[in-house]
């Protein structure tokens, strides 16, 4: 498994190899599953604002709970969640979690940026730096960050990898 890069990503940027993470082993009780990915593309005749609230409703009727996004493909620690992106883990530690991605490289070649950047600036007054990765609460609004977790999650003797991260922030879990 990857761990995740909390460093901010700046096109000329480069970062140290991430360290592996330890993961608790799936179990019959505990499956491995796949992370619930939807990436958010350009559609002609949608804006992107209703586009996010009508995923983020669906998956909320799912019960299921909502992270958000944003990266590039120029940015080297987003390339590396990418890879994290495809891995599997307990479905403890990640099956409640839908994530909504966001390339800036679809929307800047749609020439809808200002749709992209204004979807942003809801969790980020920061435009540029990635990844962004928000996890929601249940109206929409910022309930937590990837990078700003990382001293809490060391704090608490945890690595500070994207399944970790989740896992601990999962109400229903007894684990932390």
């Amino acid at each position: 498994m990857i761990a995740w890069t909390l460093a901010a990503c700046e096109p000329a940027q480069s970062e140290a190899p991430p360290k592996s993470a330890t993961v608790a082993a799936a179990s019959e009780d505990d499956p491995l599953v796949g992370y619930d990915l939807r990436r958010l593309r350009p559609v002609d005749d949608e804006p992107l604002g209703a586009m996010f609230d009508r995923v983020h409703q669906a998956a909320r009727a799912e019960h299921k709970r909502v992270v958000v996004l944003f990266s590039a493909d120029w940015c080297e620690p987003c390339k590396r969640l990418d890879l994290e992106l495809g891995n599997q883990h307990p479905s403890s530690m990640i099956g409640d979690v839908r994530i909504l991605e966001l390339k800036e490289d679809d929307w800047k070649l749609a020439a809808r940026m200002d749709e992209y950047n204004d979807l942003r600036a809801r969790w980020e007054p920061v435009a540029g730096s990635y990844p962004l990765v928000v996890l929601l609460d249940q109206a929409g609004k910022r309930a937590d960050e990837m990078k700003e977790a990382k001293l809490r999650l060391e704090a608490e003797g945890l690595e500070p990898t994207l399944p970790i991260w989740l896992a601990s922030t999962n109400p229903s879990s007894n684990s932390n």
